[in-house]
């Protein structure tokens, strides 16, 4: 496959725009008018709003916007919590915007059988090609092994389950190709991002990684990767993809711990000590870092830890390329989701990203009520282009009632998400202080510990690995010994405490 077997969708035969492209001028009061305009003054409509907010390609950098409308298509089930319409509410923003004045426009063809299974198990895309809700077969030991049914039915079988989930991996690869081949310094595809899909196991909605496959191809020209995963939950399939190699940090901010239910919060994985395996003689030892997060964190405090933990794994790490996961169940108000983040708060993280100026994929994930998913990826859109969008919503928005009524964000771009429902905050700024404190003491195996990867110096690969055996031995010794300290000093404190009642023993 190569980067130009994917068509640009620019100019008048764009599928993905359809009737919604533009340039000039025309005036519609609602979407109802604007419904009756033909397709002409459609365009003219769009046209003025881009030029009336100045929306424009940005100088010095191009983005670029990967998204087979057919993904639309594909529903879970009724009952079930991911609602790929989120996705034409995402589509329809940007459009009704003209964002799509500020960009390249990609309408990818779906990936076929062997680019899936560059990670995939075959087996289990075999499998998952032919099973439909007609011949599933739920007694079937691969249905239950391949991660179908269960109590939870997280992953079911639906139709068109093959089509969606070649749909979405077509588009990353697609964002992939363009940064590979120089085509563009982002690339966006808010239909990608399922994290939780494991080589050959269905998990938490996800089904095919287009994260992992994405990352894959990076690699055939990229040293180091670098994978931030924002989603409300910890990115477990690509940190256990990765887990082997030093070419990919994998970097997760999540909630972890208990949930409401008595249960560990999905996928109950992500804790601060979990940085890979432990062999010192495996390369990704020390490459994975996960910043577990409790219940009600807001927006200054996200945004300062967001800073301060990913600056400090850019300026260690120093990748080639770096693949943003914005999963927007971390969004105050989502129906999974456990955080009160605000819309700007969230898109904070792609704007500190998007200032290192190296490649970024940036794809969908999580994100579960869906006006608030839309008006994320569109804002983050924005921010990818540098352009500055007006809080009310044009009126010609289709669909725009599902944006309307004071349970539904009052008609506006960025409402405060905590008009349904409020966290608490369980989350302290000397327990996120401590919590840093130790993502750095973690970051210092990296720091210290040469890399396959990074030496130019003609070192052997078995003096690299002993090495850092040495550098993983002083670092255990130091942590033994800052034990052995702490045990001391709680002694002496009792010591100078016999009493039990705050009296201080004689000296």
């Amino acid at each position: 496959m190569r980067g130009h077997s994917y068509l640009s969708s620019n100019g008048p035969g764009n599928n993905i725009v359809e009737e919604y492209l533009s340039p000039n001028d025309a005036y519609v009061e609602d979407f109802s008018t604007f419904k009756a305009l033909t397709d002409v003054e459609k365009q003219e409509v769009i046209a003025k709003e881009a030029e009336e907010y100045g929306l424009e390609k940005p100088r010095g950098w191009n983005t670029s916007f990967h998204y087979n409308p057919h993904v639309e298509y594909h529903h879970f089930g009724s009952s079930h919590p991911m609602k790929p319409w989120r996705l034409t509410l995402t589509k329809q923003l940007v459009l009704s915007y003209g964002l799509e004045y500020t960009m390249d426009l990609y309408e990818p063809r779906p990936a076929n059988f062997d680019e899936l299974a560059i990670f995939h198990d075959r087996e289990y895309l075999s499998y998952l090609s032919k099973i439909t809700p007609q011949n599933a077969q739920p007694e079937d030991s691969q249905y239950i092994a391949f991660g179908f049914g269960g109590e939870s039915n997280d992953c079911p079988v639906f139709d068109g389950l093959w089509n969606y989930v070649s749909l979405y991996s077509g588009a990353s690869m697609s964002a992939a190709w363009n940064l590979l081949n120089n085509q563009s310094d982002i690339a966006i595809n808010w239909s990608g991002g399922l994290h939780h899909a494991k080589k050959n196991l269905a998990s938490g909605f996800c089904y095919v990684n287009d994260i992992v496959i994405a990352i894959q191809l990076l690699l055939t020209q990229h040293q180091r990767v670098l994978y931030i995963d924002i989603d409300v939950h910890h990115g477990d399939g690509v940190e256990q993809a990765f887990e082997s190699t030093d070419r990919v940090f994998t970097l997760s901010y999540h909630k972890f711990g208990i949930d409401k239910h008595g249960y560990p919060f999905f996928p109950g994985t992500g804790n601060v000590d979990e940085m890979g395996p432990r062999d010192s003689a495996n390369r990704g030892k020390g490459h994975s870092l996960n910043i577990p997060i409790d219940d009600g964190i807001d927006d200054d405090q996200y945004k300062w830890l967001f800073q301060s933990v990913t600056d400090a794994v850019i300026q260690k790490y120093n990748p080639q390329a770096i693949v943003l996961q914005s999963g927007a169940d971390s969004l105050g108000g989502d129906r999974l989701g456990r955080f009160n983040l605000n819309i700007k708060a969230h898109g904070f993280c792609i704007e500190t990203v998007k200032r290192y100026n190296r490649p970024l994929l940036l794809i969908g994930g999580g994100g579960y009520t869906p006006r608030n998913v839309a008006r994320t990826w569109c804002h983050e859109t924005a921010v990818c282009v540098g352009a500055a969008l007006h809080n009310d919503l044009p009126a010609h928005i289709p669909y725009i009632q599902a944006f309307q009524g004071e349970e539904n964000g009052g008609g506006i771009l960025y409402p405060d998400l905590h008009n349904t429902k409020r966290h608490d905050n369980l989350n302290s700024m000397p327990k996120l202080q401590r919590l840093v404190e130790h993502a750095m003491e973690n970051l210092r195996y990296m720091e210290g510990a040469p890399s396959v990867v990074v030496d130019t110096k003609g070192v052997g690969e078995e003096e690299i690995m002993r090495v850092r055996e040495m550098v993983e031995k002083e670092l255990e010794d130091e942590a033994e010994d800052r034990y052995r300290l702490s045990v001391e000093n709680n002694r002496r404190r009792r010591e100078r405490n016999v009493g039990g009642r705050g009296e201080r023993g004689l000296r």
